[in-house]
């Protein structure tokens, strides 16, 4: 059961875009861009609240279960019967009665006045936020306060929008707001950093207003750039939930590594499809006009689900806007960001990696979003690999001095947005980077410093590098050459604890593709925190461009689990 939550909490997780705010060292203003549903909607909402839609709150959707108990009653007994999808549809219908008013018309108007709240700027800034009184709108900035309070909160803002319209709309909003912040603190220009929808928003706003110059540094967090095909499944109420890694997200955003085996529930794990899909079937009504679902839709679906959810006439609105997002920004994005850069605006995009997508698809992704549409990267599918000897495209970048090749041989930067300014985490979950110290660490370096201008700026953040979320159990590489990489300079394998509370017991490593054999390991104990360095024999071949995947098996409280990671040997 416990499992069963986790999953269904993970649907709504997944579009959860928790924000860190943090203030620039030269007191230049920072501007947070949250995510899709990330920040409040309501009905005339001001100071006193006077109906808060989203997030909804705990005594509405209490009553609504209270108030349907019988027939939930009964359909929880059909799970016994297999009637998975019938308590979805229930539970479905429930939230559409409760969320109903966020619907929209054919247009893209709300017939309810739904808007977001705060929009001064001296109410959005995270000193007043973290202050608000009845403490609702502390989740949209909860993760900002200790990053924020290093600096200045006050000089710290969340540009607080209304997730059902369209990111070109959004970023005239965006734009108002800035010229807002600008007047408030005094300061020619301010800093942007968003995570997925917010991403979008801001290049929607440098593709219409990057000639004012009145941005200094953008950081982009697992952006929703050019959408994702998670949309389509959601419109069409059609999920495939990969069991393994949404489950591993959730843990990870509860920083807590597996305790159950995840195959005691595997053979029932269609049934939880068809349960998210009943529910998905009742809420499609919901947003099936709102202007961010096709904006947030990638291009290989748009006409399609343009085509079957939208008339040309009544959702006219809709389209004229998405289509210029599909068909003129998106395939600009490349330039629209070289452009940026022209005029002194530093652009970093950091992108997750390594994970299925959680709503079906083989894809390369952060679990939401495909690595191919956040960041441009050419990409193998999902648990594949390039072939060994594989050389980099070079659209973009075909520098033969730039490697930027993953040394897990699957993603090839150099078709990239930006080749030299985009990082990979591997192993990062969409929405999880707070409980990543590396990842963190790299957004301030690039957000309120100028100590990294570009992927070779630091060693310690390499264009590729691993998530440290506790979840992970263990993080490994080997001990002379660079991170993700092997050759003959190398003696042994480092292996970290990345719990520190409780030790891990290594318990076998091994590498294929590579013929080495490390040390007997069996039972080998890292303390919390600490790490232990595995040696090694045999010979390291005289290669480049060849994968080699070194696997380490090792037991966490009462759990045995496996990491694979793949490496690159580079031996020339």
């Amino acid at each position: 059961m416990k499992r069963m939550i986790c999953l269904i909490l993970s649907v709504v997780l997944a579009f959860s875009c928790c924000m860190i705010v943090s203030a620039a060292e030269d007191d230049t203003p920072v501007i947070f861009v949250p995510g899709f549903i990330e920040t409040v909607l309501g009905i005339n909402v001001d100071e006193k609240g006077e109906e808060q839609l989203w997030p909804f709150t705990v005594p509405t959707v209490a009553g609504k279960l209270a108030s349907d108990s019988p027939a939930l009653t009964t359909l929880i007994a059909g799970l016994l019967f297999g009637n998975f999808d019938s308590l979805g549809a229930r539970l479905g219908k429930d939230a559409e009665e409760v969320l109903h008013k966020l619907t929209c018309n054919p247009d893209g108007s709300s017939p309810y006045g739904v808007e977001s709240f705060p929009q001064d700027p001296a109410k959005c800034n995270v000193g007043c936020l973290t202050k608000h009184k009845n403490g609702k709108y502390l989740a949209m900035v909860d993760i900002a306060k200790d990053v924020a309070s290093k600096t200045d909160p006050d000089r710290t803002f969340v540009f607080c929008y209304n997730s059902q319209l369209d990111s070109l709309e959004l970023s005239s909003q965006l734009r108002s707001f800035i010229k807002a912040v600008k007047e408030y603190t005094g300061s020619k220009k301010v800093r942007l950093c968003s995570h997925s929808y917010g991403g979008q928003i801001i290049a929607a706003y440098f593709y219409r207003y990057h000639e004012y110059r009145d941005v200094e540094k953008a950081v982009m967090i697992y952006p929703a750039l050019a959408g994702t095909d998670a949309i389509k499944h959601i419109l069409e109420a059609d999920t495939d939930v990969p069991l393994d890694d949404i489950l591993t997200f959730v843990e990870n955003l509860l920083e807590s590594p597996t305790e159950i085996e995840k195959l005691c529930i595997k053979d029932l794990f269609h049934y939880i499809n068809e349960f998210a899909d009943g529910g998905l079937e009742e809420l499609s009504s919901m947003w099936r006009y709102w202007g961010s679902m096709y904006s947030l839709c990638s291009n290989e679906y748009y006409e399609l689900l343009k085509k079957e959810f939208l008339d040309p006439v009544e959702s006219a609105p809709i389209i004229k806007a998405n289509d210029i997002i599909h068909y003129d920004m998106m395939p600009k994005l490349r330039s629209i960001f070289k452009k940026c850069q022209s005029r002194g605006i530093d652009v970093s995009i950091i992108g997750g990696s390594g994970i299925q997508e959680c709503l079906g698809g083989d894809d390369n992704t952060d679990v939401l979003l495909p690595v191919k549409y956040s960041t441009g990267a050419y990409c193998s599918k999902y648990g594949e690999h390039f072939s060994d000897g594989y050389k980099a495209k070079g659209t973009v970048c075909g520098n033969k001095k730039h490697n930027h090749v993953s040394p897990a041989m699957n993603i090839d930067a150099s078709t990239a947005f930006l080749p030299e300014n985009t990082w990979f985490v591997e192993g990062a979950f969409h929405g999880a980077y707070p409980n990543q110290d590396y990842t963190m660490t790299l957004i301030e370096k690039l957000l309120l410093t100028d100590d990294i201008k570009d992927v070779y700026s630091d060693s310690a953040y390499p264009q590729f590098g691993f998530s440290d979320n506790v979840n992970m159990g263990i993080s490994f590489g080997f001990d002379k050459s660079k991170t993700g990489f092997v050759s003959s300079d190398d003696s042994c394998l480092i292996i970290k604890n990345l719990n520190n509370v409780s030790p891990v017991k290594i318990m076998s490593v091994t590498a294929s593709g590579l013929d080495i054999k490390f040390d007997a390991v069996q039972s080998t104990v890292i303390l919390p925190g600490k790490s232990v360095k595995i040696k090694f024999g045999g010979d390291i071949p005289k290669v480049k461009a060849t994968l080699t995947e070194i696997t380490v098996k090792y037991v966490e409280g009462a759990s045995v689990n496996t990491l694979k990671r793949g490496f690159t040997v580079d031996n020339l």
